[in-house]
C-alpha cells in the first residue's frame, strides 16, 4: 500500500515539474527567441533626397489599410489584429521566403507580384501559377503549347503581361491574364474571358529577317543564320517609364532573346522594345489557340533601344524596375565570347537621355536608340561595359518597393517536378553582387544612387554618322510620333 502511495506522489511530482517548465519557456524562453528570430528592421535615411536620391524605408498600402481598420465590439478571440504601423517596416511585409509549389513542366521562367491584393505569380513556360503571400496556391492557368517567358503585373488595369514564343515558332507574342478572374486551379488558357494573345509585329519582323542576305529566310534555329541582332525570340517583359518621354509613366518594355552564335557580330545588344499598352486587351487581345497563330497587334512600338552588353546566351531572360534609382535590371545567361567579360546582369541608366548611334556589327549600317549602362559592379574596360557575374534572377525577379527584391531560385526535385523558391533580397552592391538576403539588413540601411563619370554626350543625327546618300536600316522609323 505504502509503496502505491509512493508511486502516485512520484508521478505527480513529474507531471507538475513538465506543466511548470512548459509555462516557464511559454512565458520567458519563446519572448526571447522571438526577439532574436524577428527580422532586422530598418530607420528612415538621413534627409538628402534630392542630392543622392535616398529613399527612407516606408509602408505598404496594404500596411496602411491594415493599420487604419477600427476595433469592433466583438470577443476578444475573433477580433482582428491591428498592424501597429509605427513600429512597421516595409521588410515585415514580405515573406523571406515563398515556394510555389512543385509542378511537372520545366523551369520557372518568371515572377510577377500584386502587392496591393498580396498575390505572387509565377511562370512555368506553359503554366501560369497564382499563390498569396502566404505559400497557398489560388489558381492555375493551363495548356499552353508554346513558351511563356518572364511576366509583369499591370497595376493600371490589373492583367498578367507575359512574353510568348507559339509552338513551331509561327509567332511572338504577349499573353494577357486577367489576374482577378484566377480564382481555381486547372484554368483553361482558351477561355476568352481570362486569356488574350496581341501579336509582337516589331520582334516578329526581326525575327523573321533575313540577316546574311541570301534573299530567303533559313530557319527559326538559334543557330540559324538569320534573325536581325540574333533575335530568336522574346522573353523579357517589366512596367516602368518611356524611355524617350519619361512623363509617361507605365510603358510595357519587352526584351529580345538572342542567339549566342560566337561566329556573329551582330548579336552583342540587348533588344528592348516598349508600348503603351491602354487598349491593347480590347482592341487586340484575341483567344489563345493551340492551332491558329494570328497577326492582330499594333502596327509600330512606341520606341525601340539597344543596350551594348557584349555577348549573351538567349537574350534578356528577366526584367526588373528600380524605380526609386530608375534603373532598369536586365538578367542574362552568361555568352562565350572570350572578347567579353560575359557579365550576367546588367542596369540600364534611366536618367541618361537615349543617344542616337551607329549600332555595331550590322551587315547593313543600322541607325537606332542606344541606352546607357549604370556605372557600377565590374568593369570591362576593353568594351566599356559595366555589370555583374549574378547566379540569380534570370528564372525570375520581381521588384517590390524601397530596395527590395524576390529572386527566384529554380529546382528540379527528386521526383523530377520543378519548383521555385523566392529569396527576399536587398539592394546592397557593396558586396560585388547588387543584391544580398534582406535577412542581413542593418538599421540604417537607404538607396542611394552613384554620379556618372562621364560625361554624356549629346544625341547626334543620322548626317553626323553617316555620309549623305549612304544606304541604312533607320530604326527610328519603328516609333510612333
Amino acid at each position: 500500500m505504502k509503496k502505491r502511495i509512493r508511486i502516485t506522489i512520484a508521478c505527480i511530482t513529474v507531471i507538475a515539474a513538465v506543466v511548470i517548465a512548459a509555462l516557464s519557456v511559454n512565458r520567458f524562453i519563446m519572448p526571447i527567441l522571438h526577439t532574436t528570430l524577428k527580422p532586422a528592421t530598418t530607420t528612415e535615411a538621413p534627409s538628402s533626397r534630392e542630392e543622392t536620391k535616398t529613399t527612407a524605408v516606408q509602408t505598404t498600402t496594404k500596411a496602411a489599410t491594415a493599420a487604419s481598420k477600427k476595433e469592433t465590439t466583438v470577443p476578444v478571440s475573433q477580433k482582428e489584429t491591428v498592424i501597429d504601423i509605427d513600429n512597421l517596416t516595409i521588410i515585415d511585409l514580405f515573406p523571406f521566403s515563398l515556394a510555389s509549389g512543385d509542378w511537372n513542366v520545366r523551369h520557372c521562367q518568371g515572377i510577377a507580384v500584386d502587392k496591393k491584393k498580396g498575390y505572387i505569380y509565377y511562370s512555368y513556360t506553359t503554366l501560369l501559377v497564382k499563390c498569396d503571400m502566404d505559400g497557398n496556391i489560388v489558381g492555375t492557368v493551363t495548356g499552353f503549347t508554346g513558351h511563356l517567358g518572364d511576366i509583369a503585373f499591370n497595376e493600371k488595369d490589373r492583367k498578367i503581361y507575359c512574353g510568348y514564343f507559339s509552338e513551331n515558332a509561327k509567332g511572338l507574342y504577349i499573353v494577357i491574364f486577367d489576374a482577378d478572374k484566377i480564382t481555381k486551379t486547372d484554368m483553361s488558357c482558351t477561355d476568352k474571358n481570362l486569356v488574350r494573345t496581341v501579336h509582337v509585329r516589331e520582334a516578329w519582323k526581326d525575327f523573321r529577317a533575313d540577316a546574311n542576305g541570301n534573299g530567303k529566310f533559313d530557319g527559326a534555329g538559334i543557330y540559324s543564320p538569320d534573325h536581325r541582332y540574333g533575335c530568336t525570340g522574346i522573353d523579357a517583359v517589366e512596367f516602368g517609364p518611356s524611355f524617350l518621354n519619361p512623363s509617361k509613366k507605365n510603358y510595357l518594355t519587352v526584351g529580345y532573346g538572342i542567339t549566342p552564335n560566337v561566329e556573329r557580330s551582330d548579336n552583342n545588344y540587348q533588344v528592348l522594345l516598349q508600348y503603351d499598352v491602354t487598349d491593347w486587351w480590347k482592341k487586340y487581345g484575341q483567344p489563345y489557340s493551340k492551332t491558329e497563330n494570328h497577326r492582330i497587334g499594333p502596327e509600330k512600338c512606341n520606341g525601340k533601344f539597344f543596350v551594348y552588353t557584349g555577348s549573351t546566351t538567349h537574350g534578356t531572360q528577366t526584367i526588373a524596375y528600380f524605380k526609386e534609382m530608375n534603373i532598369w535590371l536586365l538578367n542574362c545567361y552568361a555568352g562565350a565570347k572570350p572578347e567579353y567579360e560575359n557579365f550576367t546582369m546588367f542596369a540600364v541608366d534611366g536618367d541618361v537621355k537615349p543617344k542616337i548611334e551607329l549600332i555595331k556589327g550590322q551587315p547593313t549600317p543600322t541607325v537606332g536608340y542606344v541606352l546607357s549602362l549604370y556605372q557600377d559592379g565590374e568593369y570591362d574596360k576593353k568594351n566599356g561595359i559595366y555589370g555583374w557575374h549574378s547566379r540569380y534572377g534570370q528564372k525570375g525577379m520581381a521588384y517590390l518597393s524601397d530596395g527590395l527584391f524576390y529572386v527566384v531560385s529554380a529546382y528540379k526535385l527528386w521526383t523530377g517536378t520543378q519548383t521555385a523558391i523566392c529569396y527576399l533580397n536587398i539592394w546592397d552592391p557593396k558586396n560585388g553582387s547588387p543584391l544580398s538576403l534582406a535577412a542581413g539588413v542593418g538599421t540604417n540601411f537607404s538607396i542611394s544612387k552613384k554620379k556618372r563619370t562621364e560625361t554624356v554626350t549629346e544625341n547626334k543625327t543620322v548626317k553626323d554618322l553617316l555620309p549623305e546618300g549612304t544606304e541604312y536600316i533607320n530604326e527610328f522609323s519603328s516609333i510612333l510620333r
